[in-house]
Order: C-alpha cells, then sequence, then structure tokens
C-alpha cells in the first residue's frame, strides 16, 4: 500500500505552527484547512473515495512529520518553508507533486482584476520554483497545465469536482411566458466585476430575469475595485431584479441552486491571465444540480462544452448580443428541460469525484513510479 501526504495551504504540522494557531495535536495527525474550499475539493473529498477502494493500492492522508511517504503533495503550497521541505523530501527518495490551481506564471495584462488579487513577482518566483522542483505536477485546469508545462515535462489535469452523495435532487421548474428566469451567479464578491462582461445584456433584460448573487459583502468589495468597474456594477444592480444570498457553505449553495431552478451564468473579462487559468468549477456546481450554463469562451468551460454531446449543457457567449440571445433563449421552459439535463449528465459523467479521484490517483501513480 503506498502512502501519499498533503500539504494545503502552505500549513505544516511543526512546533512553531503551534504559535500561529494550529492546535498542538494536529503535530501527529496533520493540519487541515477546513476554511478553505481547497482543503474539501482537492483533498478530503478525493481521499474519501480513494482511501475507501483498497484496489486502488494507495492511501491518501493530511502529512504527518515523523511518517515515511511515497509521495507528498504540496497543494497550492509554496509559502516560507516549502521549498526547503520539498527538497529535503527528495533527497529522502519520497517523491514531490506541486498542485497548482492559479496562473501565477503568466505576465500581463492585468485586465478589471482588483489589485489585491493580482498575482505578485514573488508569488511568481515561489510557484516557479515548486514547479520546477517538483517531480510532477497536477493542475486543475488544463489551461494551466499547458503553463505548467514550461517548467516542468510531468504534469497532468485533474479538475474539480464534488461526490455525488452531496448533489441535491432539482426542482422542477413551474413558470409562465411572463416570469423572470433566475439567473445565478456565485463567487467572491470582489470578484463581481466579471458581471460586467454580460452587464448591458442583462439590464436590456430588465424584468425578464432575476440575478441571484452568492457571495459576501458586495458594498465593501466595490471599495477595493476601481472606480469604473464600482460604478458600472453599482448602476446595472441598481437596474436590474436581484436578490443578494450570503455565502454560507457548498452545501447550501448547492441547496440554493436546487430549489430555485434556472440557469448559471459565469461572465469573465478573458483579457487577465488569472481568470484564463480558472476551473469549471463555477458552472459546473450549478450543473450538477441542473442548471444549464451560460459563459464566456474561458478555456475551462470550452472544455466543459465540448464534453456535452449536444453542447446545449454549456452556451458560450463571446458578444453582449449572444448573451441576450442566450438569456431569450433560456426562458423557453422546452429549451430549459433539455439543456438541464444534458448539464446533469455531463457533471455526472466527468465531474463527480467517484471519477475524478481516480483520474488523480493515476496522475499520482505515474509520479511514484518514476525513476
Amino acid at each position: 500500500m503506498k502512502r501519499v501526504g498533503f500539504i494545503i495551504n502552505s500549513r505544516f504540522p511543526e512546533w512553531k505552527a503551534v504559535m500561529r494557531g494550529m492546535k498542538p495535536h494536529n503535530l501527529l495527525a496533520g493540519w487541515p484547512d477546513r476554511h478553505s474550499p481547497m482543503h474539501f475539493m482537492r483533498f478530503s473529498w478525493i481521499a474519501e473515495v480513494v482511501n475507501r477502494n483498497s484496489g486502488f493500492g494507495i492511501r491518501y492522508e493530511l502529512f504527518k512529520p515523523w511518517r515515511h511517504y511515497d509521495g507528498v503533495i504540496f497543494l497550492k503550497s509554496m509559502e516560507a518553508g516549502c521549498e526547503i521541505h520539498a527538497e529535503r523530501l527528495k533527497e529522502k527518495g519520497t517523491k514531490v507533486i506541486f498542485e497548482a490551481n492559479v496562473d501565477y506564471y503568466t505576465e500581463g495584462v492585468e485586465g478589471m482584476l482588483p489589485g489585491h488579487l493580482r498575482p505578485t513577482s514573488a508569488q511568481r518566483e515561489k510557484a516557479i520554483r515548486m514547479t520546477s522542483l517538483a517531480d510532477g505536477v497536477i493542475a486543475s485546469s488544463s489551461h494551466l497545465a499547458a503553463i505548467c508545462a514550461a517548467w516542468n515535462p510531468i504534469v497532468f489535469w485533474v479538475p474539480d469536482q464534488i461526490p455525488a452523495r452531496m448533489i441535491p435532487t432539482p426542482q422542477v421548474a413551474v413558470s409562465r411566458d411572463d416570469s423572470a428566469l433566475n439567473v445565478w451567479w456565485s463567487g467572491m464578491a470582489d470578484k463581481a466585476s466579471d458581471l460586467l462582461a454580460a452587464g448591458e445584456a442583462m439590464r436590456s433584460m430588465g424584468k425578464k430575469i432575476r440575478l441571484n448573487l452568492v457571495t459576501g459583502d458586495m458594498r465593501e468589495a466595490m471599495k477595493q475595485m476601481d472606480p469604473a468597474s464600482a460604478s458600472g456594477l453599482e448602476a446595472m444592480l441598481s437596474d436590474l431584479p436581484h436578490t443578494t444570498h450570503r455565502f454560507r457553505s457548498i452545501q447550501h449553495l448547492l441547496s440554493l441552486y436546487a430549489e430555485n431552478p434556472g440557469v448559471i451564468i459565469s461572465p469573465r473579462f478573458l483579457e487577465n491571465p488569472y481568470n484564463q487559468s480558472h476551473t469549471e468549477w463555477k458552472i459546473t456546481l450549478g450543473m450538477a444540480c441542473g442548471l444549464p450554463a451560460i459563459a464566456s469562451p474561458q478555456p475551462s468551460y470550452l472544455d466543459v462544452r465540448d464534453r456535452s454531446a449536444k453542447g446545449s449543457a454549456v452556451t458560450i457567449c463571446e458578444s453582449g448580443e449572444e448573451w441576450k440571445t442566450a438569456f431569450e433563449t433560456a426562458r423557453r421552459d422546452g429549451w430549459r428541460a433539455e439543456a438541464s439535463e444534458a448539464a446533469r449528465r455531463v457533471f455526472l459523467e466527468h465531474y463527480v469525484t467517484e471519477v475524478v479521484a481516480p483520474r488523480h490517483v493515476d496522475a499520482v501513480k505515474a509520479v511514484l513510479s518514476l525513476k
């Protein structure tokens, strides 16, 4: 039985970490980061599937400093000490895997991303060092995998996922021709300026749609946006019927989607490298609950669209007119019923944990077998 340890968000279970808030018992049990979605979507849920299937011949667990591992995965872990610790592990014969989920590598136009969310030159240097010294890399999007390949030839793409047990049964939508279409968007409030990529189309729909935002404090976030983005977002929301739902948990988010049928949207400003490399999770969570997706032509969304047999699960929009047409189409019950079924089917075939976990195991085993 092979054993693989995970270090998440640079959280090392060591004595000096106790001074930073780690509980002493985590020195033996490993240091989780359950406040971060990364803990669940890139470790916990996959480990749950892997560890209950002895046929995989491998066990995943939080890294424990006293235990020998065949491999250690640095999951979004590149801060102080990670490089040194990775080199020490390699000297002992332990395989090191760096798992990347953000494009810290590409230098370019920042677009409309708030300044405090832009990757720094220091982050770029750290990411490149960890990517280069690792025996292999797992990337969370196909676009990011291609970028990482410039610094490491052993790269695997493993998408974000969610366990089948968490997916609620969606409600059947019953609507009238004059009823508003539920349009769902979720994400960090700091990144809500991306909504402006479809802003004019949504405003033109008037009361035909209701925008549902699942996020944090939007007003506070606007203070950190550039003035043009903040004023544009404020104007759009003042003209558009909308409801803001406070994000509580992934489970709560899924229940909102399932109980209020409509569509999931993800407009993106794609001149921004940060947006280009993001995963499909923003739309696939909604698709799991039967919400067809309407999105910008971001690489991960194109991957999902290409996996949809008829393409109806994901509608890609490259202009304001295409966004408006997509919303008008989505208001038709007949279209939405077929697209909803297609969305759930794509998710269950490609993005549920039970399907993704074997891909993760294959990637890890390929690195462990390297001479």
